[in-house]
């Protein structure tokens, strides 16, 4: 008797085996079925189908023969996996491999054998479908084709159960996955180390590591292991020396040895200092950079490839790592900027029965309002009782109109300080309306004490120089006038020329000083408007001739186009008629010498708008979100060649939005500017 020699891939052969998970299982019909079929067409007694393992021939399904197992080394099928094509034997007693075999020479006295090779779905060789007689007997061509046929459908039958068993394999790593991401319980890293454990356990492998790498250093960034040898967060390493460089070097998405000492990478230092004989790693990209990797390993060799769905859970891990990586990262950032960012960033949400709390703020509430996050979560009510009595109306109505419009609210109030007194601070938010008709602001607030007390100084310091100067100013104007009416008598040419030099120099600090006064009036509230509702036609005209004399001397010429007839409004004619000539003297002062400024009013909607255009220059691009400060100009140096305060646009925003209207503007440098004001229309006899 000849014992069946072993193939070369023997190993890659069982691997393959193990595979298929049919090993030890119980009967199942899809394949008796065939055994069945085999025996009544090819009218034999005997039909198996046999997986040939380390040591032993087992037949997962068998028809005519009561054993469930035999010897390897005993066995016809041992010889039949050996080579590609059917093996037939005739008649046992006379081939000097089977003549005195146990199965020859006892039960189940075999004379005939054929046995045609199966293969799993990736071409190893694993067993047989043979049929078996008692008695020697030929076999033609067409009955190996007809053998061979139903190996076939038996090696379908592998392929089916490999596809159902991947489906279950890819199922149970997609639940995995979800567990890990569900896992919610804990910090960040806890939550790491639990879920390396878990892929450590789906894995079959000791250790699992999350590693940064940095030019070439290796750090352990997160770990789980069940080996002996201790490892600890921080622990930093040559890159050189660890498995990870391998899979930096390949610059694959996956790298995967499933038996190092038999790969060709045994000369590698990572394999000298650590001894891992199986290794499975995944790079993590976070914006596009690799931030290092995962890896499983474990010391001890695996008998078989890392599947496929193994490999995916390993890619998808990764990507879990990397979403997780990337959050903390951004979640660190933002900790930061927000510890550093002065005053209170935060979320305020009021709800319809009327409470209200700060989801969301940073540490600097207690800055602003002297208390702790965790109550300005629960109730609002700890802050809102910090604000002055005087200011707390105003709050108050300020965020109802901004919950019922959803509009951006602003508002500068007074808090009272732990130490005593107050303290000036503005916020600014925008509101969201949620499913459950809360509203949610996000905003900011900060203390601007020092600013509204430098705000105030200003302001006095403003009035006060101004009423100061403006009695003498008067004055001096005045007695220039009379001086150069003759009053005083004759006057040389030299001398009236300076002092008509004077007298205009006068005229423009007392416009400076109307100016000056006007705006600290508009910005304390301390103007008065007596306003009607009137025609708008009527504002426009005595503003151009108001403005002529100027429009004349520069020889420029004022076209008004009433676009829309009838338009009326509630304003007080003076103010606007000051507003409409802060527009037309900047746009005449701008123009060159023969140009037209043109004034249109239209209707848009239910405003009426009012445009005067130029055709100067236009507003540089540098200065236009500047355009309507106080003191603001294009050019505000010692050069510059267009005289004015730089007070007339301020001026202008502070009336038309005191009257309840606005004004903008829109300019393509060098092609001319066009500002326009604008005025809720209103129905002649109404007030």
């Amino acid at each position: 008797m000849k014992a069946p020699d072993v193939p070369p891939d023997e190993p890659f052969r069982l691997s393959a085996l193990e595979e298929l998970a049919l090993l030890d299982t119980p009967p199942e019909e899809r394949f008796d079925r065939l055994t069945r079929l085999a025996a009544r067409t090819l009218n034999v007694p005997i039909a198996l189908v046999s997986l040939i393992d380390t040591d032993r021939q087992w037949f997962k399904s068998r028809r005519g023969l009561d054993a469930r197992e035999t010897g390897r080394d005993i066995s016809f099928c041992g010889h039949a996996v050996l080579r590609e094509e059917t093996l037939v034997i005739e008649n046992a007693l006379n081939d000097e491999r089977f003549f005195d075999n146990p199965l020859v020479t006892g039960d189940p006295h075999i004379r005939f054998y054929a046995g045609a090779p199966l293969h799993d779905p990736q071409g190893q060789r694993v067993g047989t479908l043979c049929i078996i007689d008692r008695k020697p007997r030929s076999f033609s061509e067409e009955d190996k084709t007809i053998l061979r046929d139903l190996a076939d459908l038996v090696e379908r039958e592998f392929s089916i159960g490999a596809i159902r068993d991947h489906s279950e394999d890819r199922t149970r790593a997609l639940n995995v996955l979800t567990e890990i991401v569900l896992d919610s319980a804990g910090d960040t890293n806890e939550r790491a180390a639990r879920a390396l454990r878990i892929a450590c356990d789906y894995l079959g492998l000791e250790t699992g590591i999350v590693s940064r790498v940095t030019d070439t250093v290796y750090t352990i960034h997160w770990h789980f292991t069940r080996g002996t040898n201790p490892i600890e967060n921080g622990t930093t390493l040559p890159l050189e020396q660890t498995y990870c460089a391998l899979l930096l070097e390949s610059s694959h998405k996956l790298f995967a040895i499933q038996n190092m000492a038999e790969s060709g990478f045994t000369n590698r230092p990572c394999y000298e200092v650590f001894g891992l004989e199986t290794y499975l790693a995944a790079p993590i990209w976070i914006d596009g950079e690799i931030f290092g990797t995962v890896n499983f390993s474990s010391h001890s060799p695996r008998h078989r490839p890392f599947s496929a769905t193994e490999e995916m859970f390993v890619t998808l891990f990764a990507d879990w790592v990397a979403d997780t990586l990337y959050r903390v990262q951004r979640t660190e950032t933002l900790n930061k900027l927000v510890t550093q960012a002065p005053g209170m960033l935060y979320q305020y949400r009021l709800w319809p029965d009327g409470h209200s709390s700060f989801p969301y703020t940073s540490p600097g509430i207690k800055e602003i309002y002297g208390i702790d996050v965790e109550e300005a979560a629960i109730d609002a009510n700890k802050a809102i009782a910090r604000v002055h009595p005087d200011d707390l109306p105003e709050l108050l109505k300020s965020i109802e109109e901004s919950a019922q419009t959803l509009s951006q609210w602003q508002l500068r109030y007074r808090v009272r300080l732990d130490t005593g007194g107050w303290s000036w601070v503005e916020g600014l938010a925008q509101p969201e309306a949620l499913p459950d008709e809360s509203i949610l602001w996000h905003g900011y607030i900060t203390n601007v004490d020092e600013r509204q007390r430098i705000d105030e100084m200003k302001n006095q310091f403003i009035s006060t120089v101004s009423h100061e100067l403006r009695t003498p100013l008067t004055s001096i104007s005045g007695s220039l006038g009379l001086i150069l009416g003759g009053a005083t008598g004759p006057v040389n040419e030299k001398t009236a020329q300076m002092l008509t030099i004077a007298q205009r120099n006068s005229k423009q600090l007392r416009h400076l000083i109307d100016d000056l006064l006007d705006i600290e009036k508009l910005v304390s509230g301390n103007v008065t408007f007596d306003a009607s509702v009137q025609r708008l036609d009527e504002a426009a005209e005595a503003a151009i001739e108001e403005i002529q004399p100027m429009a004349r001397k520069r020889g420029v010429e004022v076209q008004l186009n009433v676009l829309e007839r009838d338009l009326y409004a509630n304003y007080d004619i003076v103010r606007l008629t000051q507003a409409i000539t802060n527009l037309l003297s900047n746009a005449i002062k701008f123009s060159p010498a023969g140009a037209a400024v043109r004034v249109d009013l239209s209707k848009s909607g239910d405003e009426a708008k009012l445009e005067v255009r130029d055709q100067g220059p236009g507003v540089p691009e540098s200065f236009r979100d500047r355009i309507f400060q106080k003191f603001a100009q294009a050019n505000s140096t010692s050069s510059r060649t267009k005289e004015g305060t730089g007070l007339g646009l301020a001026i202008t925003r502070e009336l038309m939005q005191a009257m309840g209207g606005e004004v903008d503007f829109e300019s393509e440098e060098g092609s001319g500017a066009c500002f326009w004001i604008t005025l809720p229309l209103a129905e002649p006899g109404t007030q």
